[in-house]
């Protein structure tokens, strides 16, 4: 590529001057600025004329001054556009070896105009939360004497007025919760505190909760079938959120109309949970207002009781929840709000986690938990003929996914329930009599990770003995990826952490072959994580692999350092895996 072709690439002004002070060359955005306003043969004073008539002394002493000191000169100058207006523009003046000049000039409207709009944003967010905290006061001396003046003996008429200003003065602090609420998420200071939390117990409690609402209106409610799936959330906030969509559903649906609720897992060990009217539905540019504080849309003209605060703040506390609340809505035909969230894989036991009955702990088994034999993956559950992949199940006719099941002939996971009776890595517990070390078990599981690591010449997967791999990544994306390479390559079942702060347990409960940990984490760092692992007596037992994008030798030896075993490169191919089994191999036995 010549330098023409890389001046005409630029979507900057880029301007090259000669020794002589002439303009030699310029890129087609240059030529499309300057237009006519500059001779055919232009000189670099000619160029001072697109510059705004306030900025002009200062630039020319400036960018003197400059180049008198150094090769470059940098600085924000307002350049006149064709159309006579200020545009501010960053500059960068650099004097080649042959004494020439080059002029890059930005625009930089965009940007200033984004800052703009983020500090009013901050300011009026901290005017409301200021307002809010001052009404408070008042407001609480307001419900307190009326509360009192409720006690006394008073005429029916009186009362009835008390209770007026109690339910006004209730109604209005709600209202100033919601907004301090909204401000301090939007400040990154709300109260989100997360853990695995069961996401259809909450979805059945908010249907029955909301029941009396949909009763009067002869709204039918639906629950497609699901499995109990564990979402990384804050139970009380994702409640909050749900019972405000199916609550909007219920007041905007159609008289006589059906609202659904579906929870359903998507790639990148995801969930969504769907929240479905047959209302009137939303206009494009409805939906463009419609997460803005105090936007009603004109339901306010219905009559329909409202504040518009509802969905801003759900909105929030989903982005808080580092999940996403998306719409799509077809004018006379119905909406469907989605929350999509990280899911949490809590199929296994954790074998050191027992109270003093002899159970597991909550989500882990026992004898109805979700491993156990009339739990999640037996032959009575969640992937069984029966179970959620079966004719009568969420993904039948009846359901979201179609004629038949999600994935096989009547079964979620295949013929292989998430239960299984093998451990994973083999029927050795770990450590040995010696303390905290590699087991028989643990070291034919490794074992057989290195064999279907090496897959034979051919490089295809081995049969591998229940290779579990744990990966600790934010990004759906990548979790996606590298389970799919796992799994093809290793015929290993991946089970995907979407933050450091569960991956302990994660580790606890799979007893995996190896941890896989992307470089950069929503909540640690990789080496912070690396230390949590050392701390603890199964993590430090099980090696560790950072994966990281474009990482160069310091950071691959900070890492090392840190406690990972390597360093792999993102995106992850097949060969790359043949460096887990050397490692795999060289420490197994050392461990013994």
């Amino acid at each position: 590529m010549g330098p023409r072709t890389l001046l005409d690439a630029l979507t900057d002004l880029a301007v090259v001057v000669g020794a002589d002070g002439h303009v030699t060359d310029m890129g087609v955005a240059a030529q499309a600025f300057l237009a006519d306003r500059v001779p055919r043969d232009p000189h670099v004073t000619d160029l001072v004329e697109v510059v705004d008539p306030a900025f002009r002394v200062a630039l020319v002493e400036a960018v003197t001054a400059g180049l008198a000191h150094s090769d470059q000169w940098r600085g924000s100058v307002g350049l006149v556009t064709g159309s006579g207006a200020t545009a501010p523009h960053h500059v960068t003046v650099r004097r080649d070896p042959e004494g020439g000049l080059v002029v890059i000039a930005r625009d930089t409207s965009d940007s200033r105009a984004r800052e703009v709009a983020e500090n009013e944003s901050r300011a009026k967010d901290e005017l409301i939360a200021r307002l809010g905290h001052e009404l408070r006061t008042p407001l609480n001396a307001m419900l307190g004497f009326a509360q009192l003046l409720e006690l006394e003996p008073l005429s029916p008429d009186l009362h009835d007025d008390v209770e007026r200003i109690i339910t006004g003065g209730r109604h209005m602090q709600a209202l100033i919760d919601d907004v301090l609420d909204l401000a301090r998420l939007r400040a990154g200071r709300g109260d989100i505190s997360k853990g695995p939390v069961n996401v259809l117990d909450i979805v059945k409690g908010v249907v029955e909760l909301v029941e009396p609402l949909a009763a009067p209106r002869s709204i039918r409610r639906v629950i497609h079938p699901a499995e109990p799936l564990i979402a990384d959330a804050d139970r009380r906030r994702l409640w909050q959120v749900l019972l405000n969509l199916v609550g909007n559903a219920l007041k905007y649906g159609r008289e006589g109309g059906c609202v659904r609720v579906g929870v359903v897992p998507i790639t990148g060990s995801r969930i969504r949970i769907e929240v479905e009217d047959d209302g009137v539905g939303l206009s494009p540019r409805a939906i463009d207002r419609l997460f803005r504080p105090f936007e009603r849309l004109g339901a306010e003209r219905t009559g329909i009781e409202g504040s518009g605060l509802g969905l801003a703040l759900s909105h929030a506390l989903v982005t808080a929840m580092g999940g996403v609340l998306t719409v799509a809505s077809r004018h006379g035909v119905g909406s469907v709000f989605a929350v999509v969230l990280d899911a949490v894989d809590m199929r296994f036991e954790d074998p050191d986690a027992y109270d003093d009955d002899g159970f597991d702990q909550p989500y882990s088994g026992g004898s109805g938990g979700y491993g156990s034999s009339g739990g999640y993956g037996s032959s009575g559950g969640y992937g069984s003929s029966g179970g959620y992949g079966a004719s009568e199940g969420y993904g039948s006719s009846e359901g979201y996914g179609g004629a038949g099941d999600r994935t096989g002939t009547g079964s979620y996971t295949g013929a292989k329930g998430y239960g299984s009776t093998s451990g994973p890595a083999g029927a050795g517990a770990q450590g040995s009599a010696g303390g905290v070390g590699w087991s028989a078990g643990a070291a034919s599981g490794y074992s057989g990770a290195a064999a279907a690591l090496s897959g034979g010449s051919n490089g295809r997967r081995a049969p591998s003995d229940d290779l579990r791999v744990v990966h600790v990544s934010g990004d759906p994306a990548v979790r996606s990826a590298v389970a799919k390479v796992l799994a093809d390559t290793l015929g290993a079942d991946t089970v995907t952490v979407p933050r450091a702060g569960l991956a302990l347990d994660a580790v606890r409960r799979a007893r995996p072959a190896f941890v896989l940990i992307d470089q950069d984490l929503p909540d640690a760092s990789a080496p912070e994580l690396l230390a949590q692992l050392a701390a603890d007596p199964t993590g430090a037992a099980i090696p560790a692999f950072v994966l990281a994008e474009d990482a160069d030798s310091p950071e691959r030896t900070r890492l090392r350092r840190s406690g990972a075993v390597d360093v792999l490169d993102l995106p992850l191919v097949p060969a790359s895996l043949t460096t887990v089994t050397a490692a795999l191999t060289a420490t197994v036995p050392a461990h013994r």
